[in-house]
């Protein structure tokens, strides 16, 4: 095992994310359904995602907080298990009052599993910090790029019932990492940890890290909101916008997979300027493409900002001193929710003026982050700390 990479674990981890990823990446399939079948206005779309948000995202730093504080493996299971039931019981859902409910308790399922299961798989990267938190994070990407296939499979076949199909693998991989706890907790238990935490860092580079991860996803989220309603706009059938969909969420998938191994390299700050910087010039450009040239774009644009999320939480777990699960709540948490609270306000854009306004809007959007990206301290020296045992030992 090269640096003390514990590779089981990561894997075993990353079916788990893919799974609870699956079901952020089913919703935004689902709301041109939705829309239809339950005739919703662009502004109801946008408080679906809003709760989606709320109970997925913004909440996370609390589970994060209760991780630190004892080990909690346990909600990795039912992370899974309430993330996917959540969601394909709106295969039964009769009104718009329950699809709200539904979204809530998939969310919730989602803000308890990313905390202790981001932590795990810290503790479990050994040396090469990205290139770990990348094979985990890749899981995620996938499951939340096999979204809308599976959805658009699931509703192109059986309508709206089809989302009950959701449930098996939901159980199965839940039923799969609750066996594997105590195995899990003798695998941590046995690994000990030091990792460096940046003493000459700046206290505001933990905010600037923050905002580079909301307006990046408020960039994400507009994205994945609006460029299938865009399509469907255009005349798209459910099962082509959903490839279209799983085309730029795998295409992220990809890019992370390369992004961990060459920011370990080319360092943290340099990879982010590169990559963030070229998505204004990608949604222009997309937005003025039709055909093939527009879906090649697409993929290319997720491969710039996917990597993102996982590079920017290697940066901040270095800033924080051993805190894993509050920092991956409150990146993965605070930092993408608050991102996707954009998105309310984009639907209001879309009433207004319509979709091809909105994508015109999110196409600017980029700069900012990418302006905050310039202002981060480069790497500065580190120290090593050990982490405390109470944090690498999981729920026995």
């Amino acid at each position: 095992m090269m640096h003390g990479m514990n590779k089981k674990v990561l894997a075993l981890l990353g079916l788990g994310h893919l799974m609870v990823d699956m079901n952020t990446g089913a919703l935004p399939a689902l709301l041109p359904f939705l829309k239809t079948a339950f005739g919703l206005s662009y502004t109801m779309i946008g408080t679906l995602v809003l709760v989606t948000n709320l109970s997925s995202s913004l909440i996370q730093p609390i589970f994060g907080y209760l991780s630190d504080r004892s080990a909690r493996t346990w909600l990795l299971p039912v992370g899974v298990m309430a993330a996917t039931c959540g969601m394909a019981s709106i295969g039964l859902a009769p009104s718009y009052t329950v699809l709200l409910f539904l979204v809530f308790i998939s969310g919730l399922g989602i803000a308890s599993f990313h905390p202790e299961a981001y932590k795990t798989a810290y503790l479990a990267t050994g040396e090469k910090k990205a290139t770990g938190i990348s094979l985990f994070s890749v899981g995620g990407n996938i499951g939340y790029g096999l979204g809308p296939l599976v959805v658009a499979f699931c509703l192109t076949v059986f309508g709206q019932r089809g989302m009950l199909l959701l449930w098996l693998p939901g159980l199965l991989v839940g039923a799969l990492l609750l066996w594997s706890l105590p195995w899990l907790s003798r695998a941590q238990s046995a690994h000990t940890e030091t990792h460096a935490a940046n003493v000459d860092t700046p206290p505001y580079a933990l905010a600037l890290v923050l905002g580079v991860v909301t307006l990046g996803a408020c960039v994400h989220s507009g994205l994945v909101t609006y460029v299938p309603l865009y399509f469907a706009e255009r005349g798209e059938g459910a099962f082509a916008v959903g490839k279209l969909l799983s085309l730029f969420l795998i295409s992220g998938a990809v890019g992370t997979l390369i992004a961990g191994p060459l920011s370990d390299r080319i360092g943290h700050k340099l990879f982010l300027t590169f990559s963030m910087g070229l998505l204004c010039p990608l949604i222009v450009l997309f937005l003025h493409s039709s055909g093939p040239a527009s879906i090649v774009i697409l993929a290319v644009t997720g491969m710039c900002l996917s990597p993102m999320f996982s590079v920017t939480l290697v940066i901040a777990q270095s800033l924080m001193r051993g805190r894993l699960g509050v920092t991956a709540g409150l990146m993965t948490g605070l930092g993408i929710g608050a991102g996707g609270l954009g998105v309310t306000g984009l639907g209001m854009v879309a009433d207004a003026w319509g979709v091809e306004t909105t994508l015109r809007a999110i196409s600017v959007l980029p700069l900012l982050p990418w302006g905050i990206v310039l202002m981060l301290p480069s790497a500065t020296k580190a120290k090593a700390e050990p982490v405390p045992q109470m944090q690498v030992a999981t729920a026995k």
